[in-house]
């Protein structure tokens, strides 16, 4: 038996398919479509994808969509998945890999909570990066939305070569799946809202090539049943502030006011803790945008870039108001937080490394900010006030 065994290890056997990276996301409703990209570095059988609902025996499989990313051995897979059922949990496997992943489909009522992450600034620091990592993975979010400056791909980098963004971004979706595809399996879909070193007006073939966006557009609204609108917004990186997104920011909040819960999110601040209040991209948001907010009655706004902690008071036509929206942020997930400044809009500030979690229920959300050792720096609640469908 032995050298049976022997003279089998010495035929030549497939090659398992090598997954560097894995990240799930959504272009589509999150209640009936899961969009799934993986890369590999090897020629095998990877490009087909095997999935089933939990509950069957019969999997189905998919070829993928895949392309190389210049310059290097890296294929870049892409599949969605269409059709899914709400609410329910999904496994799926690649090509030679035997590990099986799963993922879950969003509900279309609001009948269990629902709970996500927001941060920004994410992957300056690889040692903050994952210990904040860890304590999000301890609140078990549905999702995750990023306000920009992801993989800090495009942050000038003098003394290392032009290249390195490619390197950044392939370490950060290769940490991606290590932080959080979960022990039970279940890999952590997230959404993107650009910042200024994740693309630029004239850098943007990588990003594309790295995300399954259906054209060369950021901004856009995901609608989750009839309970939520995330407006993910472009701060003037690819589009501009205003004009075109400008028009369709409008319509977007009008057609949205039925929904429980409505939150923008995007990279710049119209009201910063650490840059200047003046500076010309808070003065353009404040311009174009806050006044759309406040006049179809958005909940809050989540904005980022500044490296650090605040809460604004509520803001209403650029005066404290208490029928206005706060402004949350300040990006810090992963950065060394910066000192904040003294402004007559922020309620509460701090130097601080942290994120935000949002929990939903049909009463009210729940917002609460965290550190990176899980302690509450703030605090707040938004009620539902619209009628339940």
């Amino acid at each position: 038996m032995k050298r049976i065994w022997f003279f089998l290890a010495l035929i030549p056997m497939p090659l398992l398919a090598e997954i560097s990276a894995l990240y799930l996301s959504w272009y589509q409703d999150p209640t009936t479509t899961m969009t799934i990209q993986w890369h590999s570095e090897s020629d095998s059988a990877e490009n087909q994808l095997d999935w089933k609902s939990l509950d069957s025996n019969q999997w189905r499989e998919i070829q993928s969509i895949h392309h190389p990313l210049s310059s290097s051995q890296v294929k870049v897979h892409q599949v969605t998945l269409a059709k899914l059922t709400p609410a329910t949990e999904y496994e799926f496997r690649l090509g030679s890999d035997p590990t099986i992943y799963r993922f879950r489909t969003m509900p279309k009522k609001l009948d269990r909570p629902i709970t996500f992450v927001v941060g920004g600034n994410v992957l300056e620091s690889l040692k903050l990066f994952r210990r904040m990592s860890q304590t999000i993975n301890m609140h078990d979010p549905d999702f995750i939305v990023f306000g920009g400056n992801i993989a800090q791909a495009l942050k000038p980098k003098p003394i290392q070569m032009q290249s390195s963004k490619l390197r950044h971004w392939l370490s950060f979706l290769s940490e991606w799946k290590s932080s959080f595809v979960r022990d039970d399996g279940r890999v952590i879909p997230f959404l993107i809202a650009p910042g200024d070193e994740d693309i630029q007006p004239d850098d943007y073939d990588l990003f594309f090539s790295l995300f399954a966006f259906p054209q060369e557009q950021l901004y856009r609204s995901i609608d989750f049943g009839n309970y939520l609108s995330l407006f993910l917004l472009d701060t003037g990186h690819f589009h501009p502030i205003d004009g075109p997104q400008a028009y369709w920011l409008k319509r977007a909040l009008e057609k949205s006011q039925k929904k429980h819960y409505r939150f923008a999110i995007y990279n710049e601040s119209a009201y910063p803790s650490f840059d200047p209040y003046l500076n010309p991209v808070a003065k353009k948001i404040r311009t174009y945008w806050c006044p759309l907010f406040d006049s179809y009655g958005l909940q809050a706004a989540f904005e980022h870039h500044n490296h650090s902690f605040k809460r604004t008071f509520p803001l209403k036509a650029g005066h404290v108001d208490e029928d206005g929206l706060v402004y949350l942020g300040d990006g810090c997930w992963g950065s060394q937080p910066q000192k904040t400044q003294d402004q007559w809009y922020l309620a509460k500030k701090a130097k601080r490394t942290g994120v935000w979690v949002v929990q939903l229920t049909p009463e009210r959300a729940s917002l609460k900010a965290i550190d990176l050792t899980n302690n509450l720096i703030d605090e707040l609640s938004i009620k539902n006030t619209t009628e339940s469908k």
